[in-house]
């Protein structure tokens, strides 16, 4: 006796089976988790090569910035500050983050 062909069942069957919510959502789910573990890798990765640059550039900054006069070295410094603020603001202004309408109006 011949075995019934189980795709041949499905397709005689009643009708396809409707969408499923629950597994289009697991599957999303999925793959926003993926997303997000990739990106928090390579932020990790990007901080940590940052931090490895400026611990190996710290002697020549160190020694660069006491040869400069205190004046000068206020400048810098509060250059460094605007600068941090503006790249800040351009990261949260460009990024897909939904931010709240106050904090829209601030950028």
């Amino acid at each position: 006796m011949m075995k019934a062909d189980p795709l041949k069942a499905f397709f005689e069957a009643d009708a396809a089976p409707a969408v499923d919510p629950g597994f289009r959502m697991a599957v999303m789910e999925r793959v926003a988790r993926r997303r997000f573990q990739l990106e928090l890798a390579r932020a990790a990765v990007a901080g940590l090569a940052v931090f490895v640059a400026l611990l190996l550039l710290r002697p020549l900054m160190l020694s660069l910035l006491l040869l400069l006069s205190t004046s000068f070295q206020q400048v810098l410094l509060v250059l460094g500050v605007v600068a941090l603020a503006a790249f800040i603001a351009h990261k949260l202004a460009t990024d897909s983050v939904a931010l709240p309408g106050w904090a829209r109006r601030l950028l």
